[in-house]
């Protein structure tokens, strides 16, 4: 009689634990679903703040995006830019210039 009231005990105290995991785990996931909606909104927001900051920037200061363009892009060729295709029988030319190589990772 001492080892079934033993188990009996045992297994209600195991059954009431798993109902509260359960109980949880179901308010939980309903908090994780609003956070995955809020983390989606907020790159939002910061996607629209930083293209606010550069349209302020051009506004407030344009000589400093024209020093941005002088760095990072080749000024130079920014305006003769056109969309031309190269061959195969172009490569075994060694005259080739601005050609970027792109690699896909």
């Amino acid at each position: 009689m001492k080892y079934f009231t033993a188990i009996a005990s045992l297994l209600c105290i195991n059954l009431i634990a798993v109902i509260t995991l359960l109980y949880f785990s179901g308010i939980s996931k309903k908090i994780e679903k609003e956070n995955k909606i809020l983390e989606i909104e907020i790159s939002k927001f910061n996607k629209k703040l930083k293209i606010n900051e550069i349209e302020f920037t051009l506004h407030s200061r344009p000589s400093y995006l024209k020093k941005l363009r002088k760095i990072y892009l080749d000024a130079d060729n920014m305006d003769s830019f056109k969309n031309t295709r190269i061959s195969l029988i172009d490569f075994g030319k060694k005259e080739l210039r601005n050609i970027y190589m792109v690699s896909s990772n």
